[in-house]
């Protein structure tokens, strides 16, 4: 190897180790492989779980190794063989240097799709006109993990409307993350459940955007926070954690981006966007599910007759909730829209309230808000949990958060 191309793979070989560095998140794989005359040789470094150093193996044996220390490995391999070739895969991307009599290059591509996971991704139920954002032969590994795919790779049938849906959220909001110009994207599921948004979010936000991000799941059920846990193992999603925590104590970190809550049953909800609310999160992307808390509070002056029958009690409850939600929000200076993001075919719980936050009140609304809480009668827990904020407004770090 010449020397001005020893010196270029030098120069690719920091960019490798930078990103061992710092994106560790985020690492796939490392696999080298050496070649001379008929003779191959490979090597491959991992992360060494519970250490901040990684591990070598090559030839049957393992050995600890900084990043610096894994790139001069190659570098040194490298000029004793004909060809060298190390492929660098974070999610979602691979980097290939390739050494050869010829010079060394350098290319960058996305992980491919092998026709195995294309020919599994053909479903005719599949909407054919649709453009998905979380693609079938893409995020195989994803979809299989949160069970829309079988072991095989098919697409369950009876998970269609399922995978429609979680794809059609995504797409609601992605306006917002695509916009975004944080150096890192924080986003917390507030109520988080099993986390399966949580976990296509982090694919989305990851992979087809290619931003950083680091995800927080909260739910007060300790099973399914453990199995959260499990499965960002499972997948390899090393930037996702999960707590146990009642969100009437949580305390978010600073800099959060994006609270996203699915489902969350009936005051779970006024938690989660009282959780926003006091994060100062920039987005707020929440579907509601049942409401319980207003149906015994609410009055409705001079229309009484219109309620005496409870289905139209519950129904008035629905709308009022969601509505006055909405509208606490633009009080707490957010600018708020409303959309049916499923058919009501499927489920009646099929609004998104979306919010990006303004940075300056709102005084209008605020008035209006309290205006309509007079009339109608009503303590939500959302306004509990703003007064409370005007008590016990602080924060606390990342790191107390994380544990990191």
């Amino acid at each position: 190897m010449q020397k001005g191309e020893q010196n270029k793979l030098r120069l690719l070989l920091m960019g490798i180790s930078a990103r061992l560095e710092q994106n560790k998140d985020y690492f796939v794989s490392l696999a080298m492989e050496f070649r001379a005359g008929g003779k191959k040789f490979t090597a491959s470094v991992k992360r060494a779980e519970g250490d901040p150093g990684w591990r070598l193996r090559f030839q049957g044996a393992e050995q600890d190794v900084s990043a610096q220390g894994a790139a001069d490995f190659f570098a040194a391999h490298a000029a004793e063989y004909g060809e060298s070739v190390l492929t660098y895969t974070e999610r979602g991307k691979a980097t290939v240097i390739t050494c050869t009599p010829r010079g060394v290059n350098m290319k960058q591509t996305e992980q491919p799709v092998t026709e195995e996971k294309s020919s599994a991704a053909a479903n005719p139920l599949l909407d054919s006109g649709r453009q998905y954002l979380i693609r079938v032969d893409k995020a195989a590994l994803l979809l299989r993990e949160i069970g829309i795919l079988t072991e095989s790779g098919k697409i369950r049938n009876d998970m269609i409307r399922k995978y429609n849906q979680i794809d059609h959220y995504v797409e609601l909001v992605a306006p917002m993350f695509e916009k975004d110009d944080s150096q890192e994207i924080l986003l917390l599921d507030c109520a988080c459940g099993k986390s399966y948004l949580s976990f296509v979010m982090n694919y989305y936000l990851c992979e087809v955007l290619g931003r950083r991000c680091r995800i927080i799941g909260i739910d007060i059920n300790a099973h399914v926070v453990e199995e959260s846990r499990r499965m960002a193992q499972r997948l390899g999603y090393h930037n996702m954690t999960f707590q146990q925590a009642d969100l009437r104590q949580y305390v978010p970190p600073e800099n959060v981006t994006a609270v996203i809550s699915l489902h969350a049953c009936d005051i779970a909800t006024d938690l989660a966007l009282g959780t926003a609310i006091r994060a100062q999160a920039k987005y707020i992307a929440c579907v509601p599910c049942c409401h319980k808390e207003l149906l015994e509070q609410y009055q409705l002056p001079g229309l009484e007759p219109l309620t005496k029958h409870g289905v139209f009690k519950a129904r008035f409850n629905d709308v009022l909730t969601d509505s006055m939600r909405a509208l606490k929000l633009e009080a707490e200076g957010y600018k708020v829209s409303v959309v049916e993001y499923i058919s009501p075919l499927d489920t009646p719980k099929n609004l998104l309230i979306r919010a990006v936050r303004t940075g300056h009140g709102n005084g209008r609304a605020k008035q209006e808000y309290e205006a309509v809480r007079r009339i109608l009668g009503t303590t939500s827990e959302l306004d509990r949990r703003c007064a409370a904020m005007e008590e016990d407004c602080f924060f606390i770090s990342d790191s107390d958060l994380t544990g990191r």
